[in-house]
């Protein structure tokens, strides 16, 4: 891969067998007056996207490259003083350089790719390098999503029109540009109108949920906790400054989205989940062609939009059930969040 050959050319002065000492924490460096000191050079950090960072460490995609979380269990809520171990680079290195069978079963199991990364060969804890990412994780991370998975709420419980009319109705005050386009309408967010859509999606989420019935008030009620918690935790993480205070409101507001999150679940259907609808949505359209040519020569006209109707409800009906069935949360911007405070501290 070229990105790990430049980083190796550049980090090469600093590897262990450049400097065997190195392996100890130190380097013996030879100074202008003639003399040598032992020097201890850091690498802290860098801001990068999910994928780059992937990348960076030899990790495959979609696992954490923090800690050992399972990739089945990164939507699971994780208690602070329950983190999952830290990822042992050292480890990696060592099995990378064992080229065995065993090892490379090993390297699998853990999600690592083979081979040399030049960040395992320097005096550096590597999983420290990631640090709390505002742009990637939260603005177009996860609020994207929740704003995907509130359109879709909107949609299944026909508040979609009062939703798109209530989001336009929104005015212009101070630095909030006024929305000229309904949220379906937009192609793209940015990072500015992310942070603008913050202020105001609560809101327009609380109103367009208003005069439900008795049967639906408690699933309206927790997708407007489910948006407070998320646009919370949001807000919490943009702090310039933080105490023990604002770590706690953090990690509470995180807590509330985990317990009611599973109130947009039909929004998070995933690839996966949206394959196997796909499967289950061209098995029904196969047979509600048969049915058609089966009764092509009874069926008048009327009959026929009846039934043909009755089909398209009926697909609708099987495809949310499947999505709902297979969809998850096993997304690694949600898991991120449970790292932000410890990252941060």
């Amino acid at each position: 891969m070229v990105l790990n050959e430049v980083l190796r050319r550049v980090l090469q002065p600093l590897t262990f067998k450049q400097h065997p000492c190195a392996e100890r924490g130190y380097y013996n460096v030879l100074w202008p007056d003639g003399n040598f000191r032992r020097c201890e050079p850091v690498l802290s950090a860098w801001l990068a996207d999910c994928p780059e960072y992937s990348d960076l460490h030899h990790l495959e995609r979609h696992v954490c490259f923090w800690c050992v979380c399972p990739k089945n269990e990164l939507g699971d809520c994780v208690h602070p003083d329950k983190q999952y171990p830290r990822r042992d680079h050292n480890l990696y290195r060592t099995l990378s350089d064992a080229h065995t069978k065993g090892a490379e079963v090993e390297l699998l199991s853990r999600h690592v790719h083979r081979g040399f990364n030049v960040f395992r060969h320097i005096p550096c804890i590597v999983s420290d390098f990631p640090k709390p990412a505002h742009l990637h994780t939260m603005s177009n991370g996860m609020l994207d999503h929740l704003q995907k998975w509130i359109f879709h709420f909107m949609k299944t419980h026909e508040r979609r029109d009062k939703y798109s009319a209530i989001w336009l109705s929104v005015p212009a005050y101070h630095d909030l540009t006024l929305n000229t386009k309904s949220y379906e309408e937009v192609s793209q967010w940015n990072g500015k109108e992310m942070k603008e859509m913050s202020w105001y999606l609560f809101g327009v989420v609380t109103h367009s949920l208003r005069g439900g019935s008795p049967a639906q008030g408690p699933i309206f009620n927790r997708a407007i906790e489910c948006t407070r918690a998320l646009l919370e935790l949001y807000m919490y993480a943009r702090y310039k400054s933080r105490d023990d205070a604002s770590f706690s409101y953090m990690e509470d507001a995180l807590h509330r989205f985990h317990t009611v999150k599973d109130v947009f679940s039909l929004g998070q259907a995933g690839n996966k989940a949206k394959a196997k609808a796909n499967a289950v949505r061209t098995e029904l359209v196969k047979k509600r062609k048969v049915d058609e040519e089966t009764n092509a020569a009874t069926w008048i006209p009327s009959k026929k939009r009846r039934e043909m109707n009755a089909w398209r409800d009926y697909i609708t009906h099987k495809i949310d059930i499947s999505n709902d069935i297979n969809a998850d949360f096993n997304c690694l911007k949600i898991h991120l969040m449970a790292h932000w405070a410890e990252q941060i501290r």
